[in-house]
């Protein structure tokens, strides 16, 4: 099966057509991120808002990383404006954050811990219909939650999942000029977040032909344009942009793997799209060496970027993670405490409902080793 609930606008000023997406809503909140404020984005739509007869709310600096604490802070401002429609800008951050307020605006009975997926043995209470029209507008290329129906959300330092249609975006509008203003750090965590949800999308045991097609899109695009993107340019800003989205969609539909389970556990350490970037390599070697179906996609994957085999396409996976300068795990936390915590997240990586789709079944004791492998750099 293959679904898309979100309506794409996309092009150069297409935050222009914010004014038609708001007509017929009478109050209309925006969360922004701070950027999007620096950079006049945010008054900007206001202003398109305006413009469609709405009245408008702005919160703009969200923190970076969504957490439960923070959705409990902007709950009630969000009640007592009372929206009818919301406008999320910002990244994928930014844009969970939102999701989750809406569930939690629309159906204050529910909590946290019964809507949430904590773990793939347990089955979490069904979110109900939900009112709230919601417009995403991402600011940074590698989320996908412009298109996604999930929403990941930190507590106590681990990320877990609200999985649900009912918070999916309406709509989804992508102005390459937002991208634009990234640091060429973010631009490149948030790009090579892009290739993982490309890689994992095309490999999981749910994959299907449509949602290949945009993984692999996805992953040509990054392979292509991501070095031009970190160093500024703006056509490869544009085209990680879109890629980001098709890689989304690809998500949306064929789900991710271990890669995203152990980074998900490992949250407390560093940006998503680093880690992810970190454990990608060996998680493929791990996949590759145990199931011919992992080792068949991996190839394929590879003979469309002009390589032959999995083992070639986790040696380009490698040296495009050396040529962009990502860090070794060891240069982000120190070895006592990584080590101290590593049989903790390994279990949680376990049990993390993303394991379900990988092709390969790992042990918690087999996560732990590829935690240590990352760390030591082997």
């Amino acid at each position: 099966m293959f679904w898309l609930k979100t309506k794409l606008i996309e092009g150069e000023g297409s935050l222009g057509k914010l004014s038609k997406e708001v007509r017929g809503h009478e109050r209309v909140l925006i969360l922004a991120s701070r950027s999007m404020k620096r950079h006049g984005f945010l008054s900007e739509a206001e202003d398109y808002v305006k413009e469609a007869g709405a009245e408008v709310f702005s919160i703009a600096g969200l923190p970076a990383e969504p957490s439960v604490e923070v959705i409990e802070e902007f709950l009630p401002k969000v009640r007592e404006f009372e929206p009818d429609l919301l406008v999320s800008m910002g990244g994928g951050s930014v844009i969970d954050t939102t999701k989750a307020l809406k569930v939690f605006y629309d159906a204050p009975e529910l909590n946290f811990e019964e809507i949430a997926f904590i773990d793939r043995f347990s089955r979490p209470k069904p979110v109900p219909k939900l009112r709230t029209r919601l417009i995403a507008i991402p600011s940074t290329s590698g989320a996908g939650s412009e298109v996604s129906g999930a929403s990941v959300l930190k507590k106590g330092g681990v990320k877990y999942n609200i999985v649900t249609p009912e918070i999916a975006p309406d709509v989804a509008i992508l102005d390459p000029r937002l991208p634009r203003t990234m640091p060429a750090e973010v631009a490149r965590n948030s790009g090579l977040d892009v290739l993982v949800h490309g890689i994992e999308a095309y490999t999981t045991k749910v994959a299907n032909p449509f949602s290949d097609a945009m993984a692999i899109k996805a992953i040509k695009t990054v392979y292509r344009w991501l070095p031009l993107s970190v160093r500024g340019d703006e056509e490869a800003r544009a085209r990680i942009h879109y890629a980001a989205t098709m890689a989304g969609i690809a998500f949306l539909n064929a789900r991710l793997g271990l890669c995203h389970a152990m980074s998900h556990k490992a949250a407390w350490i560093g940006p998503h799209g680093l880690l992810n970037a970190i454990f990608l390599p060996y998680v493929m070697e791990f996949n590759a060496e145990r199931s011919d179906y992992a080792r068949k996609r991996y190839a394929e994957i590879a003979r469309e970027l002009g390589f032959q085999t999995a083992k070639d396409l986790i040696e380009v996976v490698g040296e495009l993670n050396e040529m962009l300068g990502v860090p070794r795990l060891s240069e982000l936390v120190d070895e006592k405490t990584f080590v101290e915590r590593v049989e903790e997240m390994a279990e949680k990586a376990y049990r993390d409902g993303l394991v379900a789709f990988n092709p390969v079944e790992p042990k918690p004791e087999e996560i732990r080793e590829l935690y240590l492998r990352a760390y030591r750099g082997e």
